[in-house]
Order: C-alpha cells, then sequence, then structure tokens
C-alpha cells in the first residue's frame, strides 16, 4: 500500500507542477506562447494537436537514431556496452543479493500485479496489489498514460499549451519506447531471471515473433522496457517542466524503487538496465525537444550527466548504482 501511496504522490506532484504553468505564460501570440523562468530560461508552444503530434513519431524516431550514433555520442556508448558487459559478469551475484534483500524486509519476490479491468474478456489494466507491486508498476505504461489523462484534461480547462504539449509527447513517446524495446528484445533473446535455464540467463538471438509471444519470458529480458518508460516519462516532464527541481529527485527515486523490485521479482538481471535508460532518456529528449520545434530557449544551460555502475562492498556484496550529477 506503501508503494501506491508513493506512486499516486509522484502523479500528484506531477499535477502541482502544472498548476504553476500560468504563472509563468508572460507571452502570447496566434501562433505559440512562451514560458519565462526566474533563471532566465524560457520555453515557446505551438497550438497542440493530438494527431499533428502523433504523426510527427517516425521522424522523432529517425532523430533519436541519428542522434544517438552522433560523434559527440561515442563516448555514452561505450560507457552503456562497457556497463552493460560489466553488469553481466556480476548479474547472478546482483540477482541473489537482491533476492536476500527483498526478503529482509518482507518485500514479495513475485509479481502481484493484478487485472482490474477487461475488454472483450482481454486484460487492459494490471494494477499493484502490494508494495512489490507497486514498486514494480512505476514503470508502467499506465503511469504515462495517467499522467496523459491529467496534463490534457489540465491543458484543455486552463487553455495551457504547455500542458497539452506534454501531454501529448508522453503518448508519443510512450509508443516509440514500446516500439524500440520490443524490437530490440525480439532480437536479443534473453531470459529473464524466472525462466532462466543457466547462470544469468541464455541469450537466443532472434527467437521469431510466435515463439516470442509464446514463450514470451524465455526472450523479454533485455533491454527493459519499464525502465526505458519510466526515464522517457521522467525526461519528457523534466524537459517540459524545468523550474519544478523536485521532478528529477523525486522521479530517481522511484526508478531506483523500480529497478530493484524489477530484479526482485525475477523479471529482470540488473545488466538490462544500461540500454533501457538510455533508449528512455534518448527518445523522451526527442519526443520532448522536437515538439518544440517552433519554440526558443535562452538563457544559461545546466550541465549534467549520469552514470550507472557496478560496485562492491567491503564485506564483498556485488550491486549497481546509479548516479546523476545537476
Amino acid at each position: 500500500m506503501k508503494g501506491v501511496l508513493t506512486l499516486l504522490f509522484f502523479v500528484a506532484g506531477s499535477c502541482n507542477c502544472v498548476l504553476a504553468v500560468q504563472n509563468h505564460a508572460d507571452i502570447s501570440t496566434a501562433s505559440y506562447r512562451t514560458y519565462s523562468f526566474k533563471d532566465g530560461t524560457s520555453l515557446s508552444y505551438s497550438k497542440p494537436g493530438f494527431l499533428k503530434t502523433l504523426g510527427a513519431g517516425p521522424a522523432d524516431f529517425g532523430s533519436f537514431v541519428s542522434d544517438s550514433f552522433k560523434k559527440d555520442k561515442l563516448p555514452w556508448l561505450a560507457a552503456i556496452a562497457a556497463s552493460t558487459l560489466i553488469l553481466i559478469e556480476y548479474d547472478q551475484e546482483i540477482y541473489n543479493g537482491t533476492k536476500r534483500l527483498g526478503k529482509k524486509f518482507s518485500i514479495s519476490t513475485e509479481d502481484k500485479t493484478t487485472t482490474f479491468l477487461k475488454v472483450g474478456g482481454v486484460p487492459v489494466f494490471r494494477g499493484p496489489t502490494d508494495l512489490g507491486s507497486a514498486m514494480y508498476f512505476i514503470g508502467d505504461g499506465w503511469v504515462s498514460i495517467g499522467l496523459f489523462g491529467t496534463l490534457e484534461a489540465y491543458g484543455l480547462l486552463k487553455d495551457d499549451w504547455r500542458s497539452q504539449t506534454t501531454a501529448h509527447q508522453l503518448v508519443k513517446g510512450l509508443l516509440l519506447t514500446g516500439f524500440a524495446t520490443a524490437s530490440i528484445k525480439n532480437i536479443t533473446g534473453r531470459e529473464t531471471p524466472s525462466a532462466a535455464s543457466a547462470p544469468r540467463g541464455v541469450w537466443r538471438f532472434f527467437p521469431g515473433f510466435k515463439e516470442y509471444i509464446k514463450h514470451r519470458t524465455r526472450y523479454d529480458a533485455f533491454p527493459s522496457g519499464h525502465l526505458a518508460t519510466a526515464m522517457m516519462t521522467l525526461t519528457v516532464m523534466t524537459e517540459n517542466y524545468p523550474e519544478k527541481k523536485y521532478i528529477k529527485p523525486l522521479g530517481y527515486t522511484l526508478m531506483a524503487a523500480l529497478s530493484f523490485q524489477m530484479v526482485n521479482n525475477s523479471v529482470h538481471w540488473a545488466s538490462d538496465y544500461p540500454l533501457g535508460l538510455a533508449i528512455g532518456y534518448g527518445i523522451g529528449k526527442a519526443v520532448a525537444v522536437n515538439g518544440r520545434a517552433s519554440a526558443r530557449r535562452s538563457g544559461p544551460q545546466k550541465t549534467s550527466g549520469l552514470n550507472f555502475y557496478p560496485y562492491v562492498t567491503p564485506d564483498g556484496s556485488v550491486g549497481g548504482g546509479l548516479a546523476y550529477r545537476f
């Protein structure tokens, strides 16, 4: 139940950031609206359109792919590859240690999400029923959909273009992230911990779509779609609401809980995370920036850095860490 309250706080916090938007909208024209902030930066938005935003999806995905392989991104690609390989080496130890820690704190090691809504006999909505499933639910697409509904409703009621644009970007980002991660899963075919036939799981490349659907847990581990979705959501929110400083620490705290639980409930290995984080961040960035194609951003810009790394404690325990500098 605490996990559910945490999730609700995340959604409520995002809503609060929307409620303050109108105070920043100081310039309006028929073609765009500009929101200025205390640090001298400003963001401009053209009139929102849901279908227009979704229609730009292929272009945004192309932008994400091309930008990911630019020369200045090579160090990042090397870091993603290196951290993944290192974590693969320690995956089994991290998995065993996480299960012990989960047991110590009485966090369920099983996925206890339950179907609450069916359409034509097909499960449409699965929600959490305990702390463990609430932690896992943080990366579910329904969180993005919930934020979409909140932001869209507020935008319509208050005629807030930033709120509506952000809502549309979240839906587009969710679709693109799902496409990217599902495509890679169908290529890498890595066993999840729950279906592992060998330590650290077996990789069966190009299993085929039918085989993947029939025996999903055999091929569904790499990369993490839940973590990619969570990172995409956080990136879109922070790109559009830079003045809300609490979004990043709150978001990363929730993502840390999600990361722990996905290993604890045998859905993922720790090495599934670096690429998932990178995909989510890259798509979120592309969707947000391209969604402001007619926008202007001025003022000082802060640099930031995201690092995912393995660690070994003095007593010999192995784990993974996520460090963000901002």
